[in-house]
């Protein structure tokens, strides 16, 4: 989740869309099959962020995260702020922000750039061999299009990444996932059409409980969803290790049958670094605190990527689960606090 310490890179472990009209009993019922107990569900109605993190399934390079908070100001509200966070640059986490326009124009990815000491590792890069990940032929067709001798060879490097972010998701909302890019960066090239396949087959509730925006999301650009939006944005992040220059695919859902809820899908369609796939969710629903109008807001995650394998950046990997859990209790909080004080 962009400005926060949440990666966009993480992905979905799943999402609340029930049929039953009591939300209280679906988010407290989709939290117990996420082994949360009672002590954190009764934690949760107390107005505290519960969360959980868990390795994957199938993978040892997976690592999904779930959190809960109950916000008493109304779901409008709680959406509005949550769509303020993913765009706000703050200079710290979120370093760079933009969206993309319909088409896709080099306007759209003006302040996108890379730093000067990955420009730098750029001139030795190799298919196989190389810390910044550019797919297919890209990397080649880079290499060989620069001049390196000159003296703007920083500012010609950022030209090609700007049109090649501007091409890419244009051939993402023509082609969906037939466009998306396999990263040859290391000696096993990665396809990040098969590792989102494997996302989703990993989380049966997104199945189950949201089969209409999963389906939407994997037949995209054919097929609608009524009451729902799209919205494609790139985001610069640094989370303490390599700068993450991410593009998303984001869907927000108001479900015309269900007027009391609003969800939001960030699908990753490219990570500068580490990331391999990513889906996050997050469900706001309404909800009553005390006969006032409340939210509960439920975020899940599902990843993947090397910097899961064997550890985090070099952090085991316990310690990668603990930071995920942490770093989504935090960014709950903080909405749930920058919200209920500027209703007091």
């Amino acid at each position: 989740m962009p400005g926060t310490s949440i990666p966009v890179v993480l992905v979905c472990a799943g999402v609340i869309a029930a049929q039953s009209p009591d939300s209280r009993q679906e988010v407290h019922g989709y939290l117990g099959r996420q082994s949360f107990d009672t002590t954190e569900i009764a934690r949760l109605e107390a107005g505290e962020v519960v969360a959980r993190a868990t390795d994957g399934r199938s993978t040892d390079r997976e690592i999904s995260v779930v959190a809960a908070v109950k916000i008493r100001v109304p779901r409008a509200q709680v959406t509005s702020y949550y769509g303020q966070m993913i765009s706000y640059v703050d200079g710290q986490v979120t370093l760079a922000f933009g969206r993309f326009s319909t088409p896709p124009a080099l306007g759209d990815v003006s302040s996108l750039a890379f730093d000067r000491g990955e420009i730098n590792q750029l001139k030795s890069c190799r298919p196989g061999n190389c810390d910044i990940r550019l797919g297919g032929a890209g990397l080649d067709a880079l290499r060989t299009s620069i001049d390196w001798n000159a003296p703007d060879y920083a500012e010609r490097v950022n030209a090609f990444a700007r049109k090649a972010a501007v091409d890419y998701v244009s051939a993402y909302q023509a082609r969906g996932d037939a466009a998306l890019v396999t990263y040859n960066d290391r000696s096993q090239p990665v396809s990040l059409k098969d590792q989102w396949a494997g996302i989703v087959a990993n989380s049966p509730l997104f199945h189950e409980y949201s089969p209409d925006l999963k389906g939407y999301l994997e037949r995209f650009p054919n097929g609608t969803l009524p009451g729902a939006r799209d919205v494609f944005y790139w985001v610069k992040e640094n989370y303490g290790m390599a700068p993450v220059v991410s593009l998303v695919h984001g869907v927000i859902y108001s479900p015309p049958s269900r007027p009391d809820r609003t969800i939001v899908a960030q699908k990753q369609l490219y990570a500068s670094h580490y990331y391999d796939g990513s889906l996050a969710i997050a469900s706001l629903l309404d909800t009553q605190d005390a006969g006032q109008p409340a939210t509960y807001l439920v975020y899940a995650n599902r990843s993947r990527g090397d910097l899961l394998k064997g550890g985090f950046g070099g952090v085991k990997r316990s310690v990668a689960r603990s930071q995920a859990r942490k770093a989504a209790e935090e960014t709950l909080g903080t909405i749930k606090r920058t919200l209920e004080s500027a209703r007091q």
